[in-house]
């Protein structure tokens, strides 16, 4: 079995200050995509008339609207989770930092697949992107979680084995949520749509399964 190599000091100093750096990083990042997701929303002004018309955006940019709503929300969600599992890291490494990477991009392709469903008015295949991508955005940022908490040197000794696993547990019901929706992109924009909610019932099963696990 080979051995395992133990880090230097001045390796372990480097990674503390790289944690810093990615998650400056990944802030500016969400903060991107949270002002672009802005841009999804009409001009006021009627587009047949030219006159200003606050309530465009409800008529004539309804479904803008609509993906609006959910892209912040949703981006709202993920940068929430994003604080939760690196708020208790003291430093990181080469994999994780690549795992770090490769939800920003999903993330950012998510965006993009918004993006075409606007151009395409809800074509099959926007649809189906933007659940893909999620679902990779969501379901990287568990990995990248477990990867970090089994390595003992990157999370903080403050947290316990019920928080770590309340955290794991927390940062589930999306990706699940995103993986669900992608037979109804097949359906229908409105199917697709009314089909996130079910992030709420993943949300609640994922958190009676732990109280169960941990209180039974």
């Amino acid at each position: 079995m080979a051995k395992k190599i133990e880090k230097t000091e001045a390796q372990k100093e480097r990674d503390k200050r790289q944690l810093g750096r990615l998650q400056t990083l990944m802030d500016v990042v969400f903060g991107v995509l949270l002002v672009r997701v802005f841009t999804l929303l009409p001009h006021l002004a009627n587009p047949e008339s030219g006159d200003f018309d606050p309530l465009v955006i409800f008529t004539e940019g309804g479904v803008n609207f609509v993906m609006f709503i959910i892209g912040f929300v949703l981006i709202t969600i993920y940068w929430y989770q994003n604080t939760k599992t690196t708020g208790n890291l003291v430093r990181t490494d080469l994999k994780h930092t690549v795992l770090s990477i490769g939800q920003l991009m999903f993330l950012l392709l998510y965006f993009y697949s918004v993006r075409l469903d606007m151009e395409t008015q809800s074509d099959i295949l926007a649809l189906l992107m933007q659940s893909v991508f999620l679902a990779l955005a969501g379901f990287t940022s568990v990995v990248a979680w477990v990867y970090s908490y089994k390595h003992a040197d990157l999370v903080s000794e403050a947290v316990t084995l019920q928080e770590g696993n309340e955290i794991r547990i927390s940062i589930f019901a999306e990706p699940l949520a995103a993986t669900l929706t992608i037979p109804f992109a097949f359906v229908g924009p409105g199917a697709w749509n009314l089909s996130w909610l079910s992030v709420l019932l993943f949300g609640v099963l994922l958190n009676r399964r732990h109280k169960k696990k941990f209180e039974g």
